[in-house]
């Protein structure tokens, strides 16, 4: 019997111990992405002592409040965040260097590339893929048969989106050809830019340093808008609205190619099932193919403890396996990694793999400027969108952009 106590009583001590050396992580998530994120720290909590320990912050509050938490020294242990800002972060000296990490991951290569280039920094890594998405178009294959145009064949350019389009505009009875959001910076940079990317174009240089506005493959997006715009093949609400009714106009079955997101195709088939549809990546204008990644990223916080690191890395392992990465797929769309197609959508609908299979070619500004030159609703890149598709001075929106951009990157490069 006093053995058996003795066994006991050193059990207790194990277990009280191990208790006592757990270790809680503190994670800021944008509550865009709460949801999946707190349902992986559920999975992670169940089978591991340390715990991670997440807080949602509304997506629109979440740079400021980090911002100001890390001026404050009150900043999280970790963060997830809009991939678009981690230059700014990683700049101003308040993410965590984990090139170490990443490089020797066994999943290394299967990161979206997007995502790591823009959590680079002076050739140091500040983040990992946590919930990525990928910018795709969808259209409505009924339409595309009333209009005399093959329901299995995807646009393959911009100026083959616009010929269709002005063929299903041509159906009368309010159908419209296209719909695009463009009244939006945050849409604008997801579903616009693509067409330049697909060109071999941007509208920054690689560093994201100086504006390259100007090219010929800006101008032919632009003439083909424009060709659509005046041929009333545009959605109305395309110019003003915000990017809300943009579902389901397109679920209503009187829009043809909607510019889009791969949460697309799991949204309509759970909540408009009749609607008839397919999708296919961005083209450029004359041709070729390309997205913006969009979507999250985990950054570690600048001097977190070594402990609380560990467990934070140990998450971002926990999560990359193929059983939570269908998990994410199951409840967000697209899993984090880009090797696992199999695994991801072996029980999901196949039409996801489009913008799975786009992400390796899907970019996004590298810029430490992202809300003044595209989110702002009063900033260049919405101007140049307004004035040179629905203006009459093409020439003068693209030199006012120009000039516009400059003097932001000029003032606020690092």
């Amino acid at each position: 019997m006093l053995k058996i106590k003795l066994a006991l009583a050193a059990l207790s001590l194990v277990a009280s111990t191990t208790l006592a050396n757990a270790t809680d992580v503190t994670l800021w998530v944008r509550t865009s992405s709460g949801a999946v994120l707190q349902g992986l720290a559920d999975h992670y909590n169940a089978s591991h002592s340390d715990k991670i320990v997440v807080t949602q912050i509304t997506a629109e509050q979440m740079v400021p409040k980090l911002g100001a938490a890390i001026a404050g020294g009150a900043a999280p242990d970790g963060a997830v965040l809009d991939l678009i800002y981690l230059p700014t972060f990683a700049a101003a000296d308040g993410l965590e260097d984990i090139t170490e990490f990443v490089k020797s991951r066994p999943y290394a290569s299967a990161m979206s590339p997007s995502h790591i280039r823009l959590a680079t920094y002076e050739d140091k890594i500040y983040g990992v893929p946590a919930l990525p998405d990928a910018s795709i178009i969808a259209y409505n294959t009924d339409l595309f048969e009333k209009a005399g145009l093959d329901p299995n064949k995807a646009p393959a350019s911009l100026e083959e989106i616009a010929a269709d389009a002005k063929k299903i505009a041509a159906l009368g009875n309010e159908t419209y050809g296209f719909y695009f959001v463009a009244n939006s910076g945050s849409w604008l940079i997801y579903d616009f830019l693509p067409h330049l990317w697909a060109a071999g174009a941007d509208i920054l240089t690689e560093d994201g340093r100086t504006a390259t506005v100007d090219t010929p493959a800006l101008r032919e997006t632009i003439a083909a808008y424009r060709d659509m715009w005046k041929a009333g093949a545009i959605h109305p609400t395309s110019r003003s609205g915000n990017g809300n009714n943009a579902v389901e106009a397109f679920a209503s079955g009187k829009v043809g190619v909607l510019m889009t997101g791969s949460y697309i195709v799991n949204l309509l088939t759970s909540k408009y099932p009749d609607v008839k549809f397919a999708v296919a990546p961005i083209p450029g204008p004359k041709g070729g193919a390309s997205s913006f990644a969009g979507g999250d990223t985990l950054a570690v916080m600048k001097g977190i403890d070594e402990e609380k690191k560990k467990v934070l890395l140990d998450f971002v392992d926990f999560y990359m396996t193929p059983e939570q990465q269908v998990y994410i797929t199951k409840e967000s769309g697209m899993p984090s990694r880009t090797d696992l197609a199999g695994d991801a959508y072996a029980s999901f609908d196949k039409r996801n793999l489009v913008s799975y299979d786009i992400l390796s070619k899907a970019r996004t500004p590298y810029t430490f400027s992202s809300d003044e030159l595209f989110v702002s609703r009063t900033g260049p890149f919405v101007n140049l969108i307004q004035g040179a598709i629905f203006g009459e001075d093409v020439d003068g929106s693209i030199k006012s952009a120009q000039d516009a951009f400059t003097k932001v990157l000029e003032r606020t490069n690092p």
